[in-house]
Parts: C-alpha cells; structure tokens; sequence
C-alpha cells in the first residue's frame, strides 16, 4: 500500500480495498508510526463517534473513548503482526465489533504505521446471545438456580487491585505508579490473573472487570 516512509494519498483513495470497504460496516483507520490518524472511512466514524477529518492528525489514543478497544489498541502496539479480537464496546452505544490490528511496513520492511480494522457484528451477536440465553435458562432450571461464581476469589488482593486498575484504561506505567510497584511486578501480576481467570489478553481483563463491576 505504501512505497519508502510516506502514504500517498492518491493511491488511498483509489485503492479497490478503501471502495469496497466505504459501502460496507466495516471500519479502517490507519495512523502513522507515532500513532496519529492518517485516514479513516465513514463507517469508522460512524461507529466510534469519530469527528471524522477533524481527527486526521491526532492521536488515536486520545480519540478512542470505549475502555476495551483502547486496552486493545495499546495490547496491539506491544504486538508483532496481528492481533485479534472479539470486542462489545459500550460508547458512543453498545455494539459487538471483530478487531483487527495490525502493523505495516513499507518495501524495505521499516515500519510505516498501524491498522485498525473492525466490522460490526451486532447483529449476528444478538442471534447468539438469544440462544445462549434460552440454553442458560434450561440450565438454570436443571441446576435449581445454584450457578457458582466466577472464579474472584482465587486472586490475591493486590491481583484484585491491579485488575480493577486495569478495568480503568490505565496502563502498566500507570497501575505501576498507583499501586507503587515496578512495571515488572505488575506485569508478573497482570500473568498471573491471566492465568487464574483463563484471560486471554488484556482487552478480555477489562471486559471481565467491567463485567464484575471491578472497574
């Protein structure tokens, strides 16, 4: 897509991938190594409540306002390659997104920016979550309504800190400075509540925090 260090904004515009995405709900950003928006479609826009050109040349960190896709865009920077990733975000509304973040280089594999690339699939979510919900229910009446918890109570108390921090938005260098430990002690932390609570990655640590109103 890109040649040497710069986007060519011609090319963009008539890239076969950028119209065939701009009539569908499908979002693209793409920023610049330090993370600034460079281009986004319409239907990025429309589903993170982005002030469409007004953004171009801002961080997307800043601009990001759900507390998931933001664990998940800065998960994505420490990254090689893609990440994935099922997400429900909350603002500007509800909405269930595929993610997909990715780094890109240019011909000689320097690296020239990040891709954001999601789809929503709301819809298709709301079909599971009704059959998910009927079987629930037959399980609970199987089960005379005795569910066991999630799985809170196997962590430590300063794993439990660290989670609701995390739950938050903040990042490592932040939990590191609010619970007044180095950022290697919270990441042997952040692993080991990955491990009790079987989190995959640290979007699925905020969703689960949000989830056990931890955060």
């Amino acid at each position: 897509m890109a040649r040497g260090r710069e986007f060519n904004e011609e090319c963009l515009e008539d890239c076969l991938i950028v119209r065939a995405l701009s009539g569908l709900c499908v979002g693209l950003i793409l920023t610049n190594s330090g993370g600034k928006i460079i281009w986004l479609n319409r239907a990025a826009e429309m589903v993170l409540g982005l002030p469409g050109t007004e953004c171009l040349g801002q961080s997307l960190d800043r601009l990001l306002k759900d507390l998931q896709l933001v664990a998940f865009w800065q998960e994505a920077a420490q990254t090689e390659g893609n990440l994935l990733g099922d997400l429900v975000v909350q603002w500007p509304r509800k909405l269930a997104l595929k993610v997909n973040a990715t780094r890109y280089v240019d011909d000689d594999g320097n690296e020239v920016g990040r891709a954001l690339l999601f789809c929503d699939v709301t819809a298709e979510r709301s079909v599971q979550v009704e059959l998910s919900q009927a079987v629930a229910k037959r399980l609970l009446a199987l089960t005379a309504g005795h569910m066991p918890p999630e799985p809170v109570a196997n962590l430590t108390h300063q794993e439990v800190r660290i989670l609701r921090l995390v739950g938050r938005g903040m990042g490592n260098d932040e939990i590191a400075g609010a619970a007044n430990i180095s950022r290697s002690t919270v990441r042997s932390h952040l692993k080991n509540v990955y491990r009790k609570l079987g989190l995959g990655s640290r979007a699925e640590a905020v969703s689960y925090a949000v989830r056990n109103q931890l955060a």
